[in-house]
């Protein structure tokens, strides 16, 4: 979907996530919305700008122009990120026994920043200009989710009498009414702009059915409706330290289905970089487990 703005991939994606979260709760949603306070839809519109509509924007940017493995291996900081954002929670651990895992992350980041700017990818299209902002683009995502990562889960753990699946689906209904909002201003930025990165796509020539069935109804319903209630889920159910930790697999898979879809084998500072930035949240991961070995295991209630 390169031919498509990060814009208009966001735009579409959380619509149809909207309507996924209306059809599939139809008998609920209503009851539920007419439930909720206004501290309720405030915590509802921070959360869903910040785990899915600006993170999805800058997601989007990170690799459209600076390719799949550079914005995996920066958000794939989240599991550190996530524990020093709760390092006030009970079971977090102290900042200094994170010092050298974080040092393999930094120095795995700059490994692959520095083959963005070495390689010049053919299937880009960017300008070192546009990969420099994409890389910055991608340590804004890495900071929305890690913000959302521990709101949702502190505010889930504090209602337990709100459903994992409940919640994704108010979730929806919201970030799909936020989507709207951007698609008008997308389409004020496309009239004064085309080429803007706030602008929306309107070339009749693009394959507008492709985009909607896989940008719109296949990533909406499997990462935005299914993969956030199976989130949710963890998060009520885990110690958000430890289920911070968890989430290193969503680095594993990118770089997997990334190599896959480029069709060729990580380069010398790719694989330096993997190794380094994975090693440091497993040591971190490892540090975790031994200091709450309680943990290792959930209790099953």
């Amino acid at each position: 979907m390169h031919q498509f703005s990060p814009l208009s991939q966001m735009v579409v994606r959380y619509i149809c996530y909207g309507m996924f979260a209306v059809v599939l709760s139809a008998r609920t949603i209503w009851p539920l919305i007419q439930q909720l306070s206004p501290a309720d839809w405030r915590k509802l519109i921070v959360l869903s700008l910040q785990g899915n509509i600006v993170y999805y924007l800058c997601l989007a940017t990170g690799v459209k122009y600076a390719g799949i493995a550079p914005t995996t291996l920066i958000i794939g900081v989240l599991p550190l990120t996530i524990t020093l954002m709760g390092r006030h929670e009970h079971d977090s651990l102290p900042m200094r026994k994170l010092l050298l895992p974080s040092a393999l992350i930094v120095l795995g980041i700059g490994a692959i920043s520095l083959d963005v700017f070495l390689h010049n990818d053919n299937q880009l299209h960017s300008s070192p200009a546009q990969r420099a902002f994409a890389l910055m683009a991608a340590v804004c995502a890495l900071a929305c989710w890690t913000f959302y990562a521990y709101r949702n889960a502190q505010y889930l753990r504090t209602h337990p009498q709100v459903s994992a699946s409940d919640w994704s689906n108010l979730t929806g209904v919201v970030t799909a009414l936020l989507a709207v909002l951007m698609l008008m201003v997308g389409y004020v930025v496309s009239l004064f702009s085309p080429n803007h990165l706030l602008a929306l796509n309107t070339d009749p020539s693009l394959d507008w059915l492709a985009f909607i069935l896989i940008g719109g109804l296949a990533v909406a319903f499997l990462a935005s409706w299914l993969g956030n209630m199976l989130w949710n889920k963890a998060s009520q159910a885990l110690p958000i330290s430890l289920s911070a930790q968890l989430i290193v697999s969503e680095s594993l898979f990118s770089l997997l289905y990334g190599f896959i879809y480029d069709a060729r084998w990580p380069r010398g500072l790719e694989w330096a970089a993997m190794g380094l930035a994975l090693s440091g949240v497993l040591w971190a991961i490892q540090l975790h487990v031994r200091a709450h070995p309680q943990e290792a295991v959930p209790e099953m209630h």
